[in-house]
């Protein structure tokens, strides 16, 4: 089984959390999660770790538990904001001995991850939404090109309705090489503004 790191699923428990105002208690949620993963490096005996990235609402935690949850790794769970946080914890998972994959989950429609980011009890402000979507794929990018030795897969995920119930299902995309791959992000990035006019078809 996997052992998963959450920003998400610490803030929790800190003291007086409440899903309403969960935006104030990101840092401090994020930098616990930075902890714990730097604790797992040293203490785990899993040899693999996965970086997970991608906007919020995107269908992350989901595809960990169908995908990633049976697997013997130490799972990042977040959305991969920065290509410096990356880079370091790149650095710091490979100088403890691990073997690093990062993978990518893309909402086959931006508009229905947004519907679900505004119907969840977390709540965030309108530009997490828009900065997470464009900066993890800025990441993953820059990670693609200057990582040459990181498998990154990449995954779209889709809602799949079936009367009043909906689930989930990813699709891998697959590539022949790495310029397929770095040339895939290339063409897919997104700026804040332009994830705004794709919500709301301006």
């Amino acid at each position: 089984m996997a052992f998963t790191i959450s920003a998400d699923e610490i803030k929790k428990t800190l003291p007086g959390y409440d899903p309403e105002r969960s935006e104030t208690f990101h840092r401090e949620s994020a930098r616990l999660a930075d902890k714990q993963f730097e604790q797992a490096l040293k203490a785990r005996a899993e040899k693999t770790v996965v970086l997970m990235a991608g906007g919020t609402a995107s269908g992350k935690s989901e595809y960990v538990s169908v995908y990633l949850q049976p697997r013997k790794v130490i799972i990042l769970d977040g959305t991969l904001p920065s290509s410096e946080g990356a880079h370091i914890k790149i650095r710091k998972a490979q100088k403890a001995g691990k073997q690093v994959e990062v993978h990518l989950v893309i909402p086959v429609s931006l508009l229905v991850a947004f519907i679900a980011f505004l119907n969840r009890d977390r709540k965030f402000s309108l530009s997490h939404f828009y900065r997470t979507h464009s900066s993890s794929r800025k990441t993953v990018l820059e990670v693609a090109k200057a990582h040459t030795d990181i498998p990154i897969k990449i995954y779209i995920s889709d809602v799949d309705f079936i009367g009043t119930d909906s689930t989930m299902s990813f699709q891998e995309l697959h590539f022949s090489n790495r310029d397929e791959l770095v040339e895939f992000l290339g063409q897919n990035q997104y700026t804040e503004e332009a994830i705004i006019k794709e919500v709301f078809n301006t």
